[in-house]
Formats: structure tokens, C-alpha cells, sequence
């Protein structure tokens, strides 16, 4: 089926269902976050330079998970370029990069769970020239269920409290 001059294969959306996922685990990331902020009662206190850039990460990394998606569904075979692998590790980077400025400023802690998906992104970007585009979206969303399973409480990595590290 041709739809807009792209051609819907079984890759194409089967990438396409990846990339909603994927935007659909970054929404509830962010809805849980902000949840456990507002438990605490640590919205009120993030100054707006925080608040404003780590927003913009946040939006910037969504735009580009929704780009990645265009692209795994435009070329789902085909080997990791600069442009999907921007995009499509990118993205989940960007978000995970806003949420844990975000975070820092709201309660003073950093998340060891967004360290360590931060990490295996890097280290699948280290590996995606080699991979389909496919296979690095399922990957990537892979990485972003994990987190989102840590972050319901499935599993727990320990928290690093900032202000203790600085007295």
C-alpha cells in the first residue's frame, strides 16, 4: 500500500508501531515523574531556567522519536545511517537528558535508571551502524521499557542524592 509517496510494508509498520510505543513510554515516563514530583511537593520550587531548558530537551527529543519513526518506516531494512541513528537513539537521549535536568532541579537527586539508559543508548549507537534501522528502533525501545518497568517500581536502581555528594 502507498500512502504519501511511502510505501506501507510489514517493516515499514511494524517501525511505525515501534515509534508510537516508543512516544507512548516516553509519555508515561514523563507522567510518572511528574506524579512522584508533585507527591513530594517539589513542582513549585524548580526555577524556570531549569524548568525551560529541560523542557525544550524533553520536546526536542519527542520531535525526534517522531522522526525516526518517518524513517524506520521509510526504510526499515536498511543499514543505520547518521540521520536514524540521530533520531532514533537521539531522541529517547534528548527526552532522558531534559527528564533528569528536570528531575535534579525538582528533588536535588539524579536517577541512577536514566544513567543507565543513557549508557545503553550509547553503547547501542556504538553498535548501530552495523544494525537495520529496525532492529535499532526495537532496541531503543527495548531500553525505554526497561526504564519504564524500573520506573513503576518492577525493579529499583538506587537514586543518587546530589546535595549530599556536594556538603
Amino acid at each position: 500500500m502507498i500512502l504519501g509517496g511511502l510505501e506501507f510494508t510489514a517493516g515499514g509498520v511494524t517501525g511505525l508501531v515501534l515509534g508510537f510505543a516508543t512516544m507512548v513510554i516516553v509519555w508515561r515516563l514523563y507522567l510518572a515523574a511528574r506524579a512522584a514530583d508533585a507527591e513530594r511537593g517539589n513542582g513549585a520550587q524548580i526555577p524556570r531556567r531549569d524548568y525551560a531548558f529541560a523542557r525544550v530537551l524533553m520536546a526536542a527529543g519527542a520531535v525526534l522519536i517522531a522522526i525516526g519513526a518517518v524513517l524506520v518506516l521509510a526504510h526499515p531494512w536498511d543499514t543505520a545511517d547518521t540521520a536514524a541513528v540521530a533520531t532514533v537513539l537521539g531522541g529517547p537521549a534528548a527526552y532522558l537528558l531534559g527528564d533528569l535536568v528536570l528531575t535534579r532541579a525538582a528533588t536535588g537527586r539524579i536517577a541512577a535508571s536514566r544513567i543507565a539508559a543513557l549508557a545503553c543508548l550509547a553503547v547501542l549507537a556504538l553498535i548501530a551502524f552495523a544494525l537495520p534501522v529496525l532492529v535499532l528502533a526495537a532496541l531503543a525501545l527495548a531500553v525505554l521499557l526497561l526504564l519504564s518497568l524500573a520506573a513503576s517500581g518492577w525493579f529499583r536502581l538506587p537514586s543518587m542524592n546530589v546535595e549530599d555528594e556536594q556538603r
